[in-house]
């Protein structure tokens, strides 16, 4: 924060650093997902998967949670699942850290009760989300230390902002990554941002530009 009339000291390090590996993948890659999936439940560990919806909807182009819980239910146990109405969601998360292999759920999960023991996430169209959404449901994972996985899952080729967010753990960089790919502002309706385009400047690139000129004003 830049101010004249106050002093602002941040904390940018972590009490302790998690060990979490976060990749994209793709249809292709769902046959090792499957592997490490049951690789994770063999060691007593716990997955999550979110699901960007409850029920089928046209317009996006994933499953929905009521449409994969089939799949997940045939080939393993003790697979739970809870969403934003669920009104026995406390119960259902409680119940499943004490007793669960695999969560299915929605975006509701990124709060919450801790568990401990989960270690592999699993986000479903993933592109859908904003920085601060996956780095929240990422941070479930690893909180005893223990090895984890974060794996965004797009029907997309390439995405430039997931294969970045892939790269950090930092909040204050992916805070940064937010305001890059997001960009300050767009004189637009839509998913992009509200406000007016810097046409010179990047705010996320060129804050010493800005130090600069506040020091000459």
């Amino acid at each position: 924060m830049q101010s004249e009339l106050i002093d602002v000291s941040l904390i940018t390090t972590t009490p302790f650093k998690k060990d979490i590996t976060s990749k994209v993948i793709t249809r292709e890659d769902f046959s090792s997902l499957l592997k490490d999936i049951k690789d994770e439940i063999a060691q007593n560990h716990q997955v999550l998967i979110v699901y960007p919806l409850v029920e089928e909807s046209k317009e996006i182009p994933y499953q929905s949670l009521d449409e994969g819980r089939g799949f997940w239910e045939k080939r393993f146990e003790k697979v739970y699942l809870t969403h934003g109405k669920d009104k026995n969601k406390e119960e259902v998360l409680s119940e499943f850290r004490d007793n669960g292999n695999i969560l299915l759920a929605t975006t509701v999960v990124e709060v919450g009760i801790s568990l401990p023991r989960l270690t592999l996430i699993v986000i479903v169209g993933a592109e859908r989300l904003g920085l601060a959404t996956l780095h929240q449901l990422r941070g479930r994972v690893g909180r005893l230390g223990l090895k984890s996985y974060c794996y965004l899952f797009t029907n997309e080729k390439k995405n430039s902002r997931l294969e970045s967010f892939t790269q950090t753990q930092s909040g204050f960089e992916i805070a940064r990554l937010d305001l890059k790919f997001r960009n300050s502002g767009d004189i637009v309706d839509g998913t992009v941002q509200s406000g007016m385009q810097f046409k010179f400047l990047d705010l996320a690139e060129d804050e010493h530009i800005v130090k600069v000129a506040k020091s000459r004003v």
